[in-house]
């Protein structure tokens, strides 16, 4: 199978760029090479030539694995529907056409996603609502769309403080992972609730539950999130959400190879009192032994160099540092 093929293929070439149709796919492996000069022949335990490989991204794509059945959340897709299977195909080519992306998830994931499942199975919630945050901001605590959403699972101010986060000039809790992935859920939770389906509750999660409401009116009457008109966005939204869980799951199925990240921050939990007056970012630092820079990128939701009287919990690493790349610890 030729998505077999291109891995072993590039484990070999370490790392480089694959031009193709589909766009370059940048490629490193554990021990990245220098890159062949232009034309340079290099050894292939496959048989594959530099110029074959510059041709495999979209001869991948085009070989891409559609289930013949897949649920998500518990509920069945119906992929015996061709034009289900079609967008299905369509998100698993977008995702898989950009590989980084994919990549990177499984490099993030290890900072995040634990405490996502956790709180999942304490909230007796289906574990596949991980990846709509996977979807929503890449796996990335500090993402800001173009809309001013926020955060990991990327709420708009009005929403948090609705579902009880704080977003005033000291904190905005939409970029807490832990305090966002509550209200996340309880959100859910309560479209879920309203709908009683949960792709009609992603619909909601991702257009707003008005957009729901107003859909089934026009309709005439309630029916399944497939046969509903929704926004475009909208309309895709639950087939992201599955391409994102099969890619994740098999990523070797899909061309991909399985990273994880070289280090993951370690965080404790300490509690700020402050009664009166303020107290200054760089002193709670000092006091639990930590640089500004890292008591700073742990806890994103902190919008000052200081803090006013009040209680606040802040994740202070506990080995390293907090300060990573994207916006993330």
């Amino acid at each position: 199978m030729i998505a077999k093929r291109i891995v072993a293929s590039l484990a070999v070439l370490g790392g480089f760029v694959v031009a193709g149709a589909a766009g370059a796919w940048l490629v490193t492996g554990p021990s990245a090479a220098t890159p062949a000069a232009p034309g340079t022949a290099v050894p292939d335990p496959d048989g594959l030539g530099l110029d074959e490989l510059r041709t495999l991204p979209a001869r991948v794509l085009a070989d891409l694995p559609v289930p013949g059945q897949a649920t998500f959340c518990g509920q069945p897709i119906p992929l015996e529907r061709p034009e289900v299977r079609e967008a299905l195909a369509y998100e698993l080519i977008l995702t898989v056409g950009r590989p980084t992306m994919p990549l990177l998830w499984m490099r993030r994931a290890p900072a995040v996603m634990p405490m996502i499942e956790a709180r999942l199975r304490e909230s007796n919630l289906p574990d596949d609502l991980k990846y709509i945050a996977m979807i929503e901001s890449d796996l990335r605590w500090t993402t800001r769309s173009p809309a001013g959403a926020l955060g990991l699972w990327q709420f708009i101010a009005g929403t948090a403080t609705r579902y009880g986060l704080v977003v005033d000039k000291v904190l905005d809790e939409r970029l807490d992972p832990e305090r966002s992935t509550d209200a996340a859920l309880r959100y859910l939770l309560a479209l879920k609730t309203e709908f009683g389906d949960w792709f009609l509750a992603m619909a909601g999660y991702n257009a707003g539950e008005n957009t729901v409401r107003n859909a089934i009116r026009d309709n005439g009457a309630k029916a399944p999130y497939f046969d509903l008109y929704l926004p475009y966005e909208t309309r895709r939204y639950v087939y992201r959400a599955l391409a994102a869980k099969l890619v994740y799951q098999d990523p070797e199925a899909y061309g991909l190879v399985r990273m994880a990240p070289l280090f993951v921050p370690e965080f404790s939990r300490a509690v700020v009192e402050q009664k009166a007056g303020t107290i200054a970012l760089r002193d709670v630092a000092a006091r639990h032994g930590i640089g500004y820079a890292a008591l700073r990128t742990a806890n994103p939701q902190l919008k000052e160099a200081v803090l006013p009287h009040g209680r606040y919990v802040l994740r202070i690493p506990r080995k390293g540092t907090a300060v990573g790349v994207e916006g993330n610890p």
